[in-house]
């Protein structure tokens, strides 16, 4: 099991929003997902407790692939989130628009 925690991407000690699509693709990188997807590995992705948003464009960034790689069943056994209640809707959002949304910059 891995933990993904944004405290290692936040932008600065003082951020609270995670954002940007750009910023998500960063974080993917430093993650290194795509090489422990491929190991199997299983993640736990913690929040800040101080975050006030993770906003849906960094959510695509840091995990569409990983969605539309696995579909939402496999990606929900293969990521857990241990987040806030505010953060739940992001991550439903993400889910069903990594799945759906037919712009190509998203894929």
């Amino acid at each position: 099991m891995s933990i993904l925690d944004l405290e290692e991407v936040r932008s600065s000690r003082e951020a609270r929003v995670f954002s940007g699509r750009d910023a998500g693709e960063a974080a993917r990188g430093r993650f290194q997902l795509d090489r422990l997807e491929k190991q199997g590995e299983h993640f736990t992705v913690r929040v800040p407790e101080d975050a006030l948003a993770v906003n849906l464009s960094f959510f695509l960034g840091l995990f569409g692939p990983s969605v539309r790689k696995h579909g939402e069943d496999e990606f929900r056994r293969t990521f857990t989130f241990d987040v806030k209640p505010v953060h739940h809707k992001t991550i439903e959002e993400g889910i069903r628009r990594a799945l759906t949304d037919p712009d190509p910059l998203f894929r």
